[in-house]
């Protein structure tokens, strides 16, 4: 303690007399000078034992009392307030638990979503601190980024432009007499330095992480969220309240004249999701009808087979008599590696095939045996699994393989493109402007809901838009007609009475 001058007071035994001078301390508001502390009594646990909590560091005496009183709500509510796992800690031991429950690709996505986002932004946190803006800064710091990234891009967009027109400009120099040359020399020296810049701008692009990839993240975060509720981590799943960019499924638009021209002019798709119209998918089939898997592109454009089911059907799962094909396994790829893998619980379905596919599958499983029986007479067949989509050789394709060589197809056959997954759209695009029911197009594509059917995968065709654009003036055209001929009927009548009326007065 100290007197009035500030002077030390000590004890009769010449002792440093101790006190508190609490908020009459003049130090007390200098940072490193003290701090106070809170200790609170909690429930006993089971064997009746005394909990405390205790935490120290704060400036002043309300900040301490407000981290108690918070600290004791948390314990109200049945948080586990004395544990000190750290967020990162929770989630690595959370995703170990959950990867013997979860699909292949659904762990691998909740494994990347962790690595990349939750534990770097959260991960130093305790998981009895975490509140919901912390997770709120996450997708903040998500769509700031994302601006930057498209501030670099735009960037790189102008590099470009500038390395172009200054490649221009020095290849159309002339170069005749010594200064031209010299000049030009000066203009190729400009073009390397743009483009030295236009290289090192895009080396460090990024691509935006969309509003997909951000609700991936909210998923992801939601299960472990849930997980550490029921554990009595922490109080609420704060990914509830989460506020996130709107997420639009892109709608299946068809390659119109009109879209096509514009293709072929800008080089622009209207939208990620495209289909062919009748004529178009008919030109397409008759390019390809030399290719090897002919039979394979016939089940995705007539079936909506996924291309990891084309990948992974055997002919175990094909009744050739019955006409048809039982998906029930899936090849996946995941960073390349290919597992074997179930489908989503709504994707085991039973596919009728139509009579082309009998036809088909019955003459390529016959081309595949003679193949298999001359590998196997120089004994190099490879042990497919009975796979029906093999190599000559009989070893398995990995899913990769359909897509890479769908678009090579696309490509030559100059048509606009669509992507192998949009052959699922074209499926039920056809089979929906044919008038087969929507509920059987659910069935074939292997859908959870009747509504991913009708929004996601139907495209109205130009062809379905004729028959609408003139279902009502039929309508009409066939009410008028209707009435002419009413007419003429009752004109006839009533001629025809007016005559035998005639008649009977004579």
């Amino acid at each position: 303690m100290f007197d009035d001058d500030g002077k030390p007071i000590f004890n009769d035994d010449g002792t440093r007399k101790i006190g508190h001078l609490e908020r009459n301390c003049p130090k007390l508001t200098e940072r490193t000078h003290g701090s106070w502390y809170y200790q609170i009594d909690l429930e006993r646990d089971g064997d009746g034992h005394r909990k405390r909590a205790r935490e120290g560091s704060f400036r002043t005496q309300e900040e301490a009392a407000a981290k108690c009183e918070e600290v004791w709500r948390a314990s109200k509510a049945g948080v586990n307030v004395l544990s000190d796992e750290t967020v990162a800690e929770f989630l690595l031991r959370w995703i170990k638990s959950k990867k013997t429950e979860l699909k292949r690709t659904t762990a691998h996505e909740y494994a990347r979503d962790i690595e990349l986002y939750l534990v770097p932004h959260l991960g130093a946190l305790k998981m009895r601190d975490l509140r919901a803006r912390h997770c709120q800064g996450i997708f903040d710091w998500i769509i700031a980024d994302n601006e930057r990234r498209a501030e670099h891009r735009a960037r790189v967009d102008e590099l470009r432009t500038k390395t172009d027109v200054r490649s221009q400009a020095w290849r159309n120099a002339p170069r005749s007499t010594p200064d031209e040359k010299s000049e030009r020399a000066l203009l190729r020296g400009m073009w390397t330095e743009a483009r030295n810049d236009y290289e090192a701008a895009r080396k460090k692009m990024q691509r935006r992480t969309g509003p997909a990839t951000m609700l991936s993240i909210k998923a992801t975060l939601s299960s472990a969220l849930g997980a550490a509720v029921k554990e009595e981590l922490i109080a609420k799943n704060y990914a509830q309240f989460l506020t996130l960019p709107k997420v639009t499924k892109p709608r299946a638009l068809a390659w119109t004249a009109p879209r096509v021209a514009r293709w072929k002019r800008t080089g622009e798709k209207p939208s990620p999701v495209m289909v062919w119209p009748l004529k178009q998918t008919a030109e397409f089939l008759d390019f390809i009808v030399g290719d090897r898997h002919f039979h394979a592109w016939h089940l995705v454009l007539f079936h909506g087979l996924r291309r990891g089911e084309l990948a992974a059907l055997t002919w175990d799962e094909i009744d050739l008599n019955e006409e048809v094909i039982h998906i029930s396994e899936q090849l996946v790829s995941i960073s390349y590696e290919v597992h074997e893998d179930d489908p989503k619980a709504d994707s085991v379905r039973d596919i009728k095939l139509n009579r082309d596919s009998v036809m088909l599958l019955k003459a390529w499983q016959k081309k595949q045996s003679a193949e298999r029986a001359e590998w196997e007479a120089e004994k190099a067949a490879k042990n497919s699994g009975n796979r029906v989509f093999t190599k000559e050789d009989g070893s398995v394709y990995h899913p990769q393989f359909f897509s890479d060589r769908w678009d090579r197809l696309v490509q030559l056959s100059g048509l606009p493109p669509i992507r192998l997954h949009d052959g699922r759209h074209e499926a039920a695009s056809l089979a929906l402007a044919a008038g087969v029911a929507p509920k059987a197009v659910q069935a074939m594509l292997g859908h959870s809901s009747m509504r991913m059917t009708t929004d996601t995968y139907q495209t109205v065709l130009p062809e379905m838009h004729a028959a609408t654009a003139s279902a009502s003036l039929d309508l009409l055209t066939a009410y008028r007609e209707k009435e002419k001929k009413d007419a003429k009927k009752a004109k006839k009548k009533a001629k025809k009475k007016s005559k035998d009326q005639g008649e009977e007065a004579a």
